[in-house]
């Protein structure tokens, strides 16, 4: 048994860590007062504009890690653990982290843009996750037939429809993460030709 838990991290070992970061950051949070208190957002990283606007540039990437609450925190590693190791086993390893960490920022900076309410969370990149895939397979018979392109863009229909439906979500990350998943899958299936 040991040794099927070594091989499946191996095998998708970007999703596990991004996920263990992502646990890691939320119990700092919880044992320094909470995930939702304001000042542990601001003290962690959340996306505050006025902050980015004074220089902290860094917050539209650490922002990615935080989650607010754990209603948020579960469906968010749920979401990354499915989709994570989807996107690994076609994309690979360093393709999934940069896939994942380009979507995370440009959802933080698209957020950054078009909203000023402090923000936090890894559904851009997750929503990036979702665009790479529909953008990769797209053009593809194989895909197509599996229902895996019909599946995913009821999803992401879904999810969308959700989060403007509800209040207290960032649609602007959710967008700006799905728009930079599409980008870097169109660019991985341009160079795989």
């Amino acid at each position: 048994m040991k040794g099927i838990y070594k091989k499946e991290f191996k095998e998708y070992f970007v999703t596990y860590s991004l996920i263990i970061v992502i646990f890691i950051v939320y119990i700092l949070m919880t044992n320094a007062g909470g995930s939702a208190n304001y000042r542990n957002l601001i003290l962690f990283g959340a996306k505050v504009n006025p902050l980015i606007d004074n220089g902290q540039y860094w917050r539209l990437l650490t922002c990615i890690f935080i989650h607010i609450g754990f209603t948020h925190l579960f469906f968010n590693i749920y979401s990354l653990l499915v989709m994570g190791k989807f996107c690994e086993d076609i994309f690979g390893h360093g393709k999934l982290l940069l896939i994942f960490l380009f979507s995370g920022i440009m959802g933080s900076y698209v957020s950054y843009l078009l909203s000023p309410k402090i923000s936090a969370g890894a559904s851009g990149a997750i929503f990036g996750l979702l665009g790479a895939l529909v953008a990769y397979g797209w053009s593809s018979k194989a895909f197509w037939r599996s229902g895996l392109i019909t599946n995913l863009l009821v999803v992401l229909g879904i999810n969308l429809f959700m989060g403007f439906a509800s209040t207290g979500i960032d649609n602007y990350g959710h967008l700006g993460g799905l728009l930079g998943g599409i980008l870097l899958g169109i660019l991985f299936r341009s160079f795989q030709r």
